[in-house]
């Protein structure tokens, strides 16, 4: 069997893609064939420049960190191409997450279809990418490697959150090439997340603070690299009481280790403990916002998220959820205090804020993304909602221009 049907048969099997790519990041094969045509070079070109900038060959493979929370896997194979594996994430995303990390890098024509496979790509957590990385070596190359040759590098820590610089300010937590934190996490920061309270957990993480964690390295990197791990431990904890699942926190808690663990500068590391802090928090809060709802509703805003740029007819609602047409309008009213068509037009609304802030996409690629019948609809229904047309939001986002 060639290592073409081998791939082939792997995605029949996990539904995770993957594709092999030339030198230039042009998709040779792909699975699902739609890659081909959906993801452009010059992404593609990142990605396996990377590769090249760490020095990994045919036993060597690479794993990127891509936000928010996404892995892509790369495998050298003969003849100067690439097997690409990814994006893959132990998490499931929102829509409005997939189209932001997304809308610049696919063609507007096929960001629905690609938004909607990423939906329905099952969730790998880094140790499954590992593991199927290894049998990708094996079957390219007839070579036995251990998840120990695998490289794992993150490139996103440098960003900033926000309009706050996180800079050697960030935390205060350094005297003497030691790292600080609050005596009372469990009642401070700890509280903050285990409450999802992103504003108070912001304002304690930069507040100044007290105590110290016992100098457990006289290597000041190494030092805060073993602070990182108390603190996510802290983290975990606070989040998993506040009702994060075990598995998503425990999950999300080795992903930030393992990006820690590559870190070669402490500022860059203190950025990471603040992000990292900050992510267990909205996903807290997150959880708590679904545990409210019922299943029913629960299933009937899941249905809508994985089909938002189709058709939704209440009936399919109905039918998928388990209720008649009625008992789901009335329920999922009393829980999100709206009705069904209103919350569907707010969430297409969402997407074409994004997309009219942050791309040059025109109102009539829009408009068909987003699947409203005429862009004049689209149109009213923007400005019913957000006061103003699509045309004047792109002119000025924020609004200091209108009433």
């Amino acid at each position: 069997m060639s290592f073409l049907q081998s791939c082939e048969q792997l995605f029949a099997i996990t539904r995770i893609p993957m594709g092999i790519a030339s030198e230039q990041g042009i998709y040779q094969h792909s699975f699902p064939a739609s890659l081909t045509q959906t993801v452009n070079a010059r992404s593609m070109q990142f990605v396996l420049m990377d590769f090249a900038l760490q020095n990994r060959d045919e036993c060597h493979p690479l794993i990127t960190y891509v936000e928010p929370g996404y892995f892509v896997g790369v495998v050298k194979l003969p003849a100067e191409q690439y097997c690409v594996i990814g994006l893959v994430s132990p998490f499931r995303h929102t829509r409005e997450e997939i189209l932001a990390l997304v809308a610049n890098t696919i063609t507007p024509g096929e960001i629905q279809a690609y938004c909607d496979m990423m939906m329905q790509s099952p969730l790998v957590n880094l140790y499954q990418l590992k593991a199927l990385m290894v049998l990708l070596v094996k079957l390219a190359h007839g070579t036995e490697i251990t998840e120990e040759n695998i490289l794992f590098v993150d490139n996103t820590v440098r960003k900033l959150y926000g309009q706050q610089q996180l800079g050697s300010v960030l935390f205060d937590l350094r005297e003497e090439a030691e790292f600080h934190i609050p005596v009372d996490f469990e009642t401070g920061v700890c509280s903050a997340v285990e409450a999802g309270d992103a504003e108070l957990l912001s304002r304690r993480l930069l507040e100044p603070s007290q105590g110290k964690v016992g100098m457990m390295s006289a290597n000041p990197l190494q030092q805060q690299k073993y602070s990182f791990i108390i603190f996510a431990t802290l983290i975990t904890r606070a989040a998993i009481r506040g009702g994060l699942p075990d598995e998503v926190a425990f999950s999300l808690s080795d992903i930030y280790c393992q990006r820690a663990d590559v870190q070669t500068e402490i500022p860059a590391l203190e950025q990471l403990t603040y992000a990292m802090a900050m992510d267990f928090c909205a996903r807290v809060a997150e959880s708590r916002r679904q545990s409210i709802q019922s299943p029913p509703v629960r299933a009937c805003v899941d249905y809508i998220s994985e089909h938002l740029h189709e058709e939704l007819r209440l009936d399919d609602l109905s039918r998928h959820c388990g209720l008649c047409t009625r008992s789901l309008s009335l329920k999922f009213k009393a829980e999100l205090g709206m009705g069904i068509p209103e919350y569907i037009h707010r969430e297409k609304l969402r997407e074409a804020k994004y997309l009219l802030e942050r791309t040059d996409y025109t109102l009539t690629q829009i408009t068909a993304f987003l699947n409203y019948p005429t862009q004049s609809y689209f149109t009213q229904i923007f400005k019913k909602y957000e006061g103003c047309t699509p045309q004047q939001y792109r002119d000025d986002p924020r609004g200091l221009r209108r009433a």
